[in-house]
């Protein structure tokens, strides 16, 4: 009874063309402006590493050695760290404050900035931004390694060449390394938050679902209140047939961002899908519960559906790319209860991260979340009655 139920309920579903479109086309409409709109930003170079822009203020007699290795990181080769342009304080100074480099390096004789003493090279900046890290790490690496060779020539001078060699091949200041297996950069947030907007709009059918159980909704869930197959074999098949459909929605976009729009997800294929299945049950399980609330009109029901499916969108970054970032510095308990959040998370954490900790952490709730919607439209669907229908 309960395959014979789900077969004919896809049925159902897939004659209803405007739902269809809803929950099929719109999505990958939707990823195909944001592909013409940034897609080519996200294939191109424009992400990659750009040299450091600094002010270098020397004197003669200063640090040579520092000199030359300074002049060699501000090369252009593939490998170049800085863009430097040799300049007094006073420039310096104008510079910083109007933005046109990052940092200023000063490296003078027997003095500091700021008079300082003993130190002969210093930084200032401007911020605590990734290129004003990567000055400051640079001078404290180079300080560092200055330090140990000078000890070493003067405890024990046989051993210099060595430690020079040992320093030299741990030293490597423009190195590009990846956490992830994916390409990723700050734009595929929005695809993420699309896979999830997909996912919550599982909500739309999931709503469905009541009104084609209830006699007192539908012509049609006045027929089955009566027929003799049991109530929740019936709300089972449903519920499954409609998180089916939800599930190949998302499944086809994912496809085409992929194959089509070569939009690259990573190759945790497996995890990636059990991501969108959880993402539908929750959709679905969400249409659910707020369709089985009594004592709202189907209109006012719909309304709700659609207005949280885009909030908690938006509230994962399907809008502003960063906003759930903001979310998680503000409210981060809402991160925890939007399931929208969660599942753009999951894909961020397996582009990010080799171990499925986080991942697992994220379905673990997103799980909780669906038992929640899940329950509580059984226990609101489970005693209704009519004197008559």
């Amino acid at each position: 009874m309960f395959f014979h139920l789900l077969k004919y309920k896809l049925k159902a579903l897939f004659r209803e063309k405007d739902l269809l479109g809803w929950i099929f086309a719109f999505p990958i409409v939707l990823g195909t402006f944001f592909y013409l709109s940034f897609g080519t930003i996200m294939q191109s170079d424009d992400y990659d590493f750009s040299p450091v822009p600094i002010a270098y203020v020397t004197e003669s007699g200063a640090d040579e050695t520092f000199d030359g290795i300074l002049e060699e990181l501000g090369t252009e080769s593939d490998d170049q760290l800085f863009q430097i342009t040799k300049t007094d304080m006073t420039k310096g100074e104008a510079l910083l404050k109007e933005g046109e480099v990052d940092g200023i390096i000063v490296s003078v004789q027997d003095k500091a900035l700021q008079g300082a003493a003993s130190q002969n090279i210093s930084v200032v900046v401007s911020g605590k931004g990734l290129n004003q890290t990567i000055i400051k790490s640079f001078l404290e690496t180079y300080l560092k390694h200055k330090s140990v060779i000078e000890q070493i020539g003067s405890t024990h001078p046989d051993k210099m060449e060595a430690a020079i060699n040992i320093l030299s091949e741990s030293t490597d200041f423009n190195k590009e390394i990846s956490y992830s297996n994916a390409k990723m950069d700050n734009l595929s947030q929005y695809f993420f938050a699309l896979i999830a907007m997909t996912c919550m709009y599982g909500s739309v059918i999931g709503r469905r679902c009541v009104e084609d159980i209830q006699g007192n909704l539908s012509a049609l869930g006045a027929r089955r209140e009566v027929s003799p197959a049991h109530k929740l074999t019936v709300i089972v098949a449903d519920f499954c047939g409609f998180v089916l459909v939800d599930f190949s929605s998302v499944l086809l976009l994912i496809g085409y961002l992929t194959m089509v729009l070569k939009i690259d997800f990573g190759d945790r294929v497996p995890q990636i899908i059990l991501t969108a299945f959880a993402g539908s049950v929750i959709g679905v399980a969400m249409g659910t519960f707020i369709g089985s609330i009594g004592g709202i009109s189907v209109t006012i029901k719909d309304a709700l559906v659609s207005v949280i499916s885009l909030v908690l969108s938006f509230l994962s970054g399907l809008m502003i790319n960063n906003m759930k970032d903001i979310v998680e510095h503000t409210v981060p308990f809402v991160n925890r209860i939007n399931p929208a959040a969660l599942i753009t998370d999951c894909l961020y954490s397996l582009n990010m991260y080799d171990n499925f900790e986080r991942f697992y952490t994220n379905l673990v709730l997103m799980g909780v979340i669906a038992v929640f919607f899940i329950f509580g439209s059984y226990m609101q669907l489970r005693r209704n009655r009519y004197a008559s229908i």
